[in-house]
C-alpha cells in the first residue's frame, strides 16, 4: 500500500506545483496587461495634450498608429490572459481530484491499517488465550 500512497500523493504535488506555477502566470499576464492599459491611457492622454497644443498631421497620424498598435498589443494580451485563466482553472480542477484521490487512498489505507491492526491483537489475544490455558492444563492435575 505505501507504494500507491507515494504514487497518489506524488500525483498530488505535482498538481499542485502546475496550479502555483499557473496561478503565476496569471498574475504575471494581469500585470503586464495592466501596464499596457496605463501605457495606452497616458499615450492617449498624451496626444490629447498635443492636439490641444497643436501638432502637425504626421505627428497626429504617427500618434495615432501607435496608439493602434497598442490596442492590438491590449487585446493580445487580454486573449492570452483569458488563456492563462483557462489554464489555471483546468490546473485548478486537476488538482482538485488529484486531491480528492489522495484522500480516498488514504482513508483506505487507514481502514486496511486499522483492520490489520485489529486481525493482530485478535491474533494476539488468541495466543494469549491458548498459552494461559496450557498453562492452567499443565497445573491441572491428572
Amino acid at each position: 500500500m505505501d507504494p500507491v500512497v507515494r504514487v497518489v500523493g506524488h500525483d498530488e504535488r505535482e498538481c499542485a506545483a502546475r496550479l502555483a506555477e499557473c496561478g503565476q502566470r496569471v498574475a504575471d499576464a494581469e500585470q503586464r496587461l495592466a501596464e499596457l492599459e496605463k501605457y495606452q491611457a497616458d499615450y492617449a492622454t498624451g496626444l490629447n495634450s498635443r492636439i490641444a497644443a497643436g501638432i502637425s498631421a504626421t505627428e497626429m497620424r504617427d500618434f495615432r498608429a501607435f496608439l493602434a498598435r497598442l490596442s492590438e498589443a491590449v487585446r493580445t494580451q487580454q486573449r492570452l490572459l483569458a488563456q492563462t485563466r483557462s489554464e489555471h482553472a483546468g490546473a485548478r480542477e486537476a488538482w482538485r481530484i488529484a486531491a480528492q484521490r489522495a484522500k480516498a487512498v488514504d482513508h483506505v489505507v487507514d481502514k486496511w491499517r486499522a483492520q490489520e491492526r485489529i486481525d493482530r491483537e485478535r491474533r494476539e489475544q488468541v495466543d494469549t488465550d491458548e498459552r494461559a490455558l496450557q498453562r492452567a492444563r499443565a497445573r491441572a492435575p491428572h
